[in-house]
Order: structure tokens, then C-alpha cells, then sequence
């Protein structure tokens, strides 16, 4: 597993959480180990980074010594907009709960960074509207608890009265008593599930901030792209390609357009054929492949093949069955009756 990097910002509410217990991490015995290297983290710019690893140690000491296993409610109290950096201050400066989630969405590497993390993802289901990003290890449950609590709590500084949670969804199994989430949260909380996410109302995208500044955030708009472009290009782009069309076909029951994804990954339809050209691919095959994915999933649901057509865009079952043989060299009826237990 390779390491991933947080913004300080993650340090500094530790700190402040010790300070409000009267606490100075120079004078705390368990941490005698660690002085260094925390004076070194918390010298550094509040929306630099740090590795997860470090920060992970640090916090689970604390939970233990100071009998503290709600830790990250406790800092998440704390939160405020410079936390997060350029993202926090975009978040609190944009006109609407969704300008604000699709610069979440899109800058979400300024908060947390590397080779394996995948940027979150937003759509819509039904009346809902779901913020979500994949499970990829127990190990990150620590840092995704605390980022989903920052995160609720920052949007209630933001939306105080209107914005409400539906549901919030965990890949990992609970790191403390169940009420405690529930308490924070004031909303359903699930455990265990395939991939971490937000759920609120879509009415909820039009809700507008009392602090919005067009003219501040098209500077911090700037600068976050600047900060992007920056970093090293960890995630390939057909694999989100390719996740996002998965998600699409999922969730839309329908076939995505390329206008839709090139959207949905702030490009150009011209870039994003250039970049899938560049890749010796193309939207078409993409497309095609994430079909038959989907389409094996819904096989080994016993979902009928006229359904299923109509599910992924195909003009009727037959266009499917040649489809699909095309894909596996395998007839569909071949591959459901291999299903069957």
C-alpha cells in the first residue's frame, strides 16, 4: 500500500483539540517520541501535506492515552474553512450547495493525495444527490471518518438552518459505539457499505450562502488550478473514464453521452477524445466495455435480458446477445447458465 498525503490542516485541529483539554504536545509524556517531527508538521503551512501514516500513529496514541475513542468528533468541532486550504475557502465562497460540491469534487487532491486515492464522485439518484468515493482499506478508515465529519460540520457553518443529511454511508466497520455517529451526524448512519458517501435532497443543491463572493472565488478558482496542475498526475484518466461511466450506467440506468463525460471531468469533448486517443482508445470502446460489466452484473442479479438491453441502451435482447458474444466470445445464455448455482 503506498502512502498518502493529508493538509496539515488535519494537525492543526489535533492541536487544537489537545489545547482545549489544556494540553501541550511538548509536555505530553506519550508523546516525547513524536516532539520533533509535530513541531516540524505544525511550523509547515496550513494547506501543505503530510503523510497519513504519521498523522495516523499521532491520533491513535491519542485516542488511547487520553481515553478519547470519539476522537474525531471531538476535532471535528473545530473545523473551520482554512483547515482545508484553497478548498475550504472555495467551499464557504460558493453561491450554492452545488457550486460547492462540484468544487469538492474537483480540487478534493488539495485535502488529500495519492497514487491510490480516487476523486470523489456526485450524482443524482432519484430525489437524491450522492457524494461518494470507493473503499480501499481499513487502514484509511481514521482519516475517512474525520474528513466526513469535517465536512458535515463545515457545511452546517456554511447552510446552518437548510441543509440536511439524509444518510451517510462508512465502507468500514464501526470504530466506536454506533449512537456516537448518530449523535454527530443527527442522520441515518450505514456501516460496511461498497464505497463511502454523503446523501442529501436534491432540492438541497439550489440552497444559497450568505457568504458568497464571485469575485474572490474566481481567484480562488485560479489558484486551486494552479495548485492541481502542480501535483503529480496519480490517477489515470481512462480509469476514471471508466469509473464514471460505470457509475453512470448504475445509477442513470441509461447510456451516457460523451458531452456528459467530458462535464463531468472538466474537459473539452476535443481533449477528452484527444486524451482517449492518446491511450489507443476511445469513448465507443469505453463504453462498450462498462456495458458488458454492467451487464455481467445484472446477469448474476437473474435480471430478465429484455430488461437488462433496456437497462444498458440496446434496441432489443438480440442486440445485447450479439453485443455481448462480440465482447466474451461467449452467447448470453451460455454465461447466465453458468451463474446458476
Amino acid at each position: 500500500m503506498q502512502e498518502i498525503h493529508i493538509a496539515n490542516g488535519y494537525f492543526q485541529l489535533w492541536n487544537m483539540y489537545l489545547n482545549e483539554r489544556t494540553l501541550d504536545f511538548n509536555q505530553v509524556d506519550f508523546l516525547q517520541p513524536y516532539q520533533a517531527q509535530l513541531q516540524h508538521v505544525l511550523s509547515l503551512p496550513i494547506d501543505s501535506q503530510s503523510p497519513y501514516s504519521f498523522f495516523k500513529t499521532i491520533m491513535q496514541l491519542t485516542q488511547q492515552q487520553l481515553d478519547c475513542p470519539q476522537l474525531v468528533f471531538e476535532m471535528a468541532k473545530f473545523i473551520r474553512a482554512e483547515h482545508f486550504g484553497v478548498l475550504g475557502y472555495m467551499a464557504t465562497r460558493s453561491e450554492s450547495v452545488a457550486e460547492a460540491l462540484h468544487n469538492v469534487v474537483r480540487f478534493s487532491r488539495l485535502v488529500i493525495d495519492g497514487a491510490e486515492i480516487v476523486p470523489m464522485h456526485m450524482a443524482h439518484q432519484g430525489n437524491q444527490i450522492v457524494l461518494s468515493w470507493p473503499y480501499h482499506d481499513e487502514s484509511y478508515a481514521l482519516i475517512n471518518e474525520l474528513t466526513t465529519a469535517c465536512m458535515a460540520h463545515l457545511a452546517k457553518q456554511i447552510f446552518p438552518a437548510s441543509l440536511k443529511l439524509l444518510s451517510i454511508h462508512f465502507a468500514h466497520r464501526p470504530q466506536m459505539a454506533c449512537y456516537q455517529y448518530e449523535k454527530f451526524f443527527g442522520c441515518q448512519v450505514e456501516f460496511a457499505e461498497p464505497k463511502y458517501s454523503f446523501v442529501i435532497h436534491a432540492d438541497s443543491l439550489d440552497l444559497k450562502s450568505e457568504l458568497a463572493d464571485p469575485s474572490l472565488m474566481q481567484l480562488l478558482l485560479r489558484q486551486a488550478e494552479e495548485a492541481i496542475a502542480a501535483r503529480p498526475q496519480h490517477f489515470q484518466p481512462v480509469q476514471r473514464m471508466q469509473q464514471c461511466i460505470a457509475e453512470y450506467l448504475k445509477t442513470q440506468q441509461q447510456v451516457p453521452k460523451i458531452e456528459w463525460l467530458a462535464e463531468e471531468l472538466h474537459l473539452s469533448v476535443r481533449t477528452l477524445q484527444r486524451q482517449l486517443q492518446q491511450q489507443d482508445t476511445s469513448f465507443k470502446k469505453l463504453l462498450e466495455g462498462e456495458r458488458m460489466k454492467r451487464c455481467e452484473q445484472l446477469l448474476a442479479q437473474q435480471i430478465s435480458l429484455t430488461e437488462i438491453a433496456f437497462k444498458l441502451g440496446y434496441s432489443d435482447q438480440s442486440a445485447l446477445a450479439r453485443a455481448f458474444k462480440a465482447y466474451r466470445g461467449q452467447t448470453l445464455l451460455a454465461w447466465k447458465k453458468a451463474l446458476k448455482p
